[in-house]
């Protein structure tokens, strides 16, 4: 939840998944992809929410507005409005299942929510696989789905 208090970053890049997200993006082992990084900062500078979204080979060849940013000009720290890639994927002709696990880490610093978001299509393929950590203090967590 952004407001006047708090900060919201957002960076594109261009870079290979780390762990085992490769594979199940479709990508060979250090090929890069489309990584959105989406970040709310709190009044003292805290994390609050951040979210790292990692785009498949399939997405970016079957949605052409995720697929213009393979181009050049896309450099680390760019900023991108990403909030209508599901609408793009849906006007691809895509037919979404969203799969999501909620979970708690217990780091030694303190405790925080975590989701992790798989998107698929309705051939199977993984479109989208986005990881969320939100702080204790933040804001209520609002799901919103259209179809």
């Amino acid at each position: 939840m952004a407001g006047p208090d708090r900060v919201v970053e957002a960076a594109l890049a261009w870079e290979p998944p780390s762990g085992g997200a490769a594979g199940l993006l479709g990508l060979l082992p250090g090929e890069p992809t489309l990584v959105h990084r989406h970040r709310v900062l709190g009044p003292d500078g805290t994390l609050e929410h951040g979210a790292v979204s990692r785009f498949s080979r399939h997405a970016l060849a079957e949605v052409p507005e995720l697929g213009r940013y393979r181009r050049l000009e896309t450099r680390p720290g760019r900023r991108a409005d990403l909030r209508p890639a599901y609408r793009w994927m849906h006007r691809a002709g895509l037919r979404l299942t969203r799969r999501e696990s909620i979970g708690v880490g217990l780091p030694s610093a303190a405790a925080y929510l975590t989701v992790h978001r798989e998107v698929y299509d309705q051939h199977g393929h993984v479109l989208e696989v986005t990881d969320i950590r939100f702080a204790p203090r933040s804001a209520p967590l609002t799901y919103e789905f259209t179809a």
